[in-house]
């Protein structure tokens, strides 16, 4: 093969086919601006067409692909044999290599169409000179002579095998001539024996109908028991021959003698439990069990007959006693219809057990039939005297049904099994063997072992799954007589639920009476001091007793509808609970809206502190029972309703109460610590000349805190959550208030400002101070609640930091101002600002201006400006240095003095 250069550096390639690459055509190179080399890509080569419009196109068998891989041997064997420079020889050859080489830059993508023409042609070229070699190669003379002895063979072949096929015929042939007698002997052998065995069964049957006979005019019933059970099997031999005289003759009469033993056992049973006379002392009762086996041989409907005879017979004096007409038949005696069966049931066990099979299991019949006759009586009472059934009679009727219902569990335990499938564990999609799919692209051989591989994990899941459809889950049935009785009580718990209804109804009205009257036990001013904690109010332990005994009683009836009815009751006066008794018993309850809302005063006695804690704290009780109430009802009621029964609403209720409380408390010690404030934003800072000790109005304010404070802590349960809750919404109200007062404090100067940091340090510690103020044991406040305080305070003690700062120069006043205030609030907090140090509006139109120019919605650029004219003015550089180094000194005095009292 010739090698050719490539374009840009020659001609246009022409080189002999390559042994490792299929037909190529290029139909699309998109070049990246800016790219000077790796025009191809992988992407590119892969969207590359076949020849399949360039001409004539070789069998596919013929076709190599560049999925063919030779061994190293081989490929060194074929260059060896065939020199040659052409790349597209090289056993390594690399496509996208070759093409970015014959194409390095966008410059010799003009030269594609060319080279694209004469790839064509070559290929041409190609497919023509091997069609050309296989067809000469066809017509030689030594291909000739090779199809030749293929054919000679071939027919040698054929001969071979009609010789054989003609052998083995006659072979089978020979075969079947030796047995042909064989064959007659074992069939005459087969008939012999089935004529010898039908004989003796015959005379079986005419021996045995006369011995049955026999043995039914003397009434020995053990042993005609077993000779008719032998009389029907030897019968089933004769059904293909009942078409002969003799054989249905004997036929009927051993139907004859089963009628007579029939009749016999049924006349000798009457006797013996004839009412109201039984004469059991002639009968022999041993007779009359083996009278039993023969019932047992008889058919099924005989059986059923007899023990349908006995089991009435049984029963007839329960029918006139507790007939629909008589009084005793109303539910308020059905104690007594239960009696009367036990008593039946123990005379049954010293009577008869030892005369029927105790696979009769008549004492459970006739428990089953007593069921089903009382069950259509009490239904048919229920209808007609409806109006005579009240709550209390009900539950009395379901109590003694359903503890009668427990005593037959008892005595007749279920003894059928339910069958249940295993549920088999799903097998993983895209796992293992998505990993191997996609490890099978590497190569066949790897590719058929993982084909091979996940062929023996499916045939290994499906003999496991074959393993546990094998094994079965087995279980007992629930028993049959559970809700047997009860169970018609069902249609009537409306009379039930109402009254529970109309009860929590009279409970609620007497929760709100008591309080409205008698106030919360304990909440005297004495009492409220000597508990330890706020009290849970009684009344919601008493609501959800009830709830608790309700709910035991509709479980035990094994009304699961009832439950459900249950819920819907409690959900409603859950709700009505928590509005009336709760909400409304909340201290200034009428106004508590707008007290919250608008920020209004709350004064608390003592007394109305304790209350508001107790209702706290059984809102809390409330709603932690109602969210084990839920899970439980969800336990109760049918699957099908479970998500249905919801009590969120209700627990957001008991939240917005327990919110409310703690906003009241809250506001009740704002309004205790507002004089104090008051005090402060009327004390004359203008006149104050040295710096002093803590001001009075801190001081007074830490006593209102330190006479509420440790009360409502230990007016709260033992969970501190809420206690903590009331400490962060006090800050969170506190502080800004706390501020806006201090807005209100005129002509402060430096030693006043200097004061008022000092007040803000004491208040900083009474507040961090505040979750334990009072307590026995100390303990540290939370990490949030002191960031939130030192926050907060920390944005007061700047404000005072800017009022100590001297005015002058303005550009200066306001650069700090923003630096330890910020700039959030605007303009209007420098004003409050310039107010609290007094300064005149001439006074203040400067600083206001220079906030102006400097702050961002006036644009860096002023700032920049002012920075420049600042640097440029040395007289008022050398002010700001002596105002700020005065500032300075201030503010350390003032620390010194601030830890001296600490």
């Amino acid at each position: 093969m010739d090698a050719e250069p490539a374009p840009g550096a020659g001609d246009t390639p022409e080189s002999e086919p390559s042994t490792q690459s299929s037909t190529i055509e290029i139909a699309e190179v998109i070049p990246e601006t800016g790219t000077a080399a790796s025009i191809a890509t992988e992407e590119d080569i892969a969207t590359m067409p076949t020849a399949q419009d360039t001409g004539p196109i070789l069998p596919s068998e013929l076709v190599a692909t560049s999925d063919l891989v030779l061994a190293p041997e081989v490929n060194a064997a074929l260059a060896d044999a065939f020199k040659s420079t052409d790349p597209l020889d090289d056993p390594n050859f690399d496509t996208v290599k070759h093409i970015n080489s014959l194409f390095p830059n966008e410059q010799s993508l003009s030269k594609l169409e060319g080279f694209m023409t004469k790839l064509r042609q070559k290929i041409r070229n190609i497919d023509g000179n091997i069609q050309n070699s296989i067809r000469g190669q066809s017509v030689t003379d030594a291909s000739s002579e090779t199809l030749k002895d293929a054919q000679a063979g071939m027919a040698d072949l054929f001969a071979r095998i009609r010789d054989i096929r003609s052998k083995a015929e006659v072979s089978e042939r020979m075969v079947q001539e030796i047995t042909r007698d064989i064959r007659s002997l074992d069939h005459a052998k087969k008939n012999l024996t089935s004529s010898i065995t039908t004989l003796n069964h015959l005379k079986m049957l005419v021996g045995g109908v006369d011995s049955l006979q026999m043995l039914a005019d003397n009434r020995q019933y053990r042993d005609a028991a077993n000779v008719l059970s032998a009389m029907l099997n030897v019968l089933e031999h004769f059904e293909k021959y009942k078409e002969i005289g003799r054989i249905q003759q004997l036929s009927k009469r051993v139907e004859k003698i089963k009628l007579q033993l029939s009749q016999q056992i049924n006349a000798e049973f009457r006797k013996a439990f004839r009412r109201p006379d039984p004469d059991r002392h002639t009968c022999d009762m041993d007779q009359l069990s083996e009278a039993c086996a023969v019932l047992n041989v008889l058919e099924q409907e005989e059986q059923d007959r007899f023990r349908a005879w006995f089991v009435n017979l049984q029963l007839r004096d329960y029918r006139d006693v507790f007939n629909v007409n008589e009084e005793a038949a109303w539910i308020d005696k059905i104690d007594r219809r239960f009696a009367w069966l036990k008593r039946n049931l123990a005379s049954y066990k010293e009577n008869c057990t030892g005369i029927f099979p105790s696979e009769w299991h008549l004492s459970e019949v006739i428990t089953e039939r007593f069921l089903e006759i009382t069950k259509d009586d009490l239904v048919k009472l229920i209808e007609a005297r409806r109006s005579d059934l009240d709550v209390k009679l009900l539950l009395f009727a379901m109590q003694k049904s359903t503890q009668f219902e427990q005593w037959l569990v008892l005595k007749f335990p279920s003894r059928e099994y339910i069958e249940e499938d295993l549920e088999s564990e799903p097998s993983e999609p895209g796992g293992q063997d998505g990993a191997e799919r996609r490890r099978g692209r590497d190569g066949d051989s790897a590719s058929v072992r993982n084909k091979y591989q996940r062929y023996q994990d499916e045939r290994r899941r499906q003999m496991q799954a074959s393993s546990d459809a094998a094994q079965r889950k087995r279980r007992l049935k629930p028993n049959k007589f559970i809700g047997a009785v009860s169970g018609i009580f069902n249609g009537c718990m409306d009379v039930y639920i109402d009254a529970q209804d109309k009860t929590l109804e009279g409970m609620i009205d007497a929760f709100v009476k008591s309080i409205k009257t008698d106030g919360i036990a304990g909440s005297s001013a004495d009492d409220a001091v000597a508990d330890e904690a706020g009290k849970t109010l009684d009344s919601s332990g008493d609501m959800f007793r009830f709830f608790r005994e309700c709910l035991i009683m509709c479980t035990q009836l094994h009304s699961q509808a009832a439950v459900f009815d249950l819920y819907m009751v409690f959900k409603k006066y859950l709700r009505v609970y928590c509005t009336r008794v709760l909400a409304g018993s909340l201290p200034k309850s009428s106004s508590l809206a707008t007290v919250i809302l608008k920020d209004g005063d709350v004064k608390l006695t003592p007394e109305e502190q304790y209350v508001t804690c107790c209702l706290l704290n059984t809102a809390e009780y409330c709603l932690e029972t109602t969210s084990q109430l839920e899970s439980k009802l969800k336990e109760k009621v049918a699957p099908e309703q479970r998500d249905k029964v919801d009590l969120n609403e209700e627990q957001d209720a008991f939240h917005e109460v327990i919110s409310n409380a703690i906003q009241l408390l809250v506001r009740a010690l704002e309004t205790q610590c507002e004089p104090s404030l008051v005090t402060m934003s009327k004390v004359k800072w203008e006149s104050i000349v040295e710096v002093g000790d803590t001001s009075y109005y801190v001081t007074q304010m830490g006593k209102n805190v330190a006479t509420m404070v440790p009360f409502v802590r230990s007016s709260f349960s033992s969970d501190r959550k809420y206690f903590t809750n009331f400490c962060m919404k006090f800050v969170n109200s506190f502080i800004p208030r706390l501020i806006t007062y201090m807005y209100k404090c005129k002509n402060v100067g430096t030693v006043g400002a200097e004061q008022l940091l000092l007040d803000m340090q004491s208040v900083k510690m009474l507040l961090l101070e505040l979750p334990t103020i009072g307590s026995a044991t100390a303990r540290r406040p939370t990490s949030s609640y002191t960031r939130y305080v030192t926050k907060g305070l920390t944005g007061a003690e700047m404000i005072l930091k800017v009022v100590m700062a001297p005015h002058e120069p303005p550009q200066l006043y306001v650069e700090d101002y923003i630096k330890l205030v910020g700039d959030d609030e605007g303009i209007t907090q420098l004003q409050k600002i310039l107010d609290m140090k007094g300064l005149r509006k001439s006074e203040q139109q400067p600083l206001l201006d220079a906030y102006r120019a400097i702050s961002p919605a006036g644009g860096a650029e002023s700032l920049a400006g002012s920075d420049r004219a600042k640097s440029g003015s040395a007289g008022s550089g050398t002010k700001a240095a002596a105002a700020s180094s005065t500032k300075r000194s201030s503010i350390r005095k003032l620390e010194r003095l601030m830890k001296r009292f600490q």
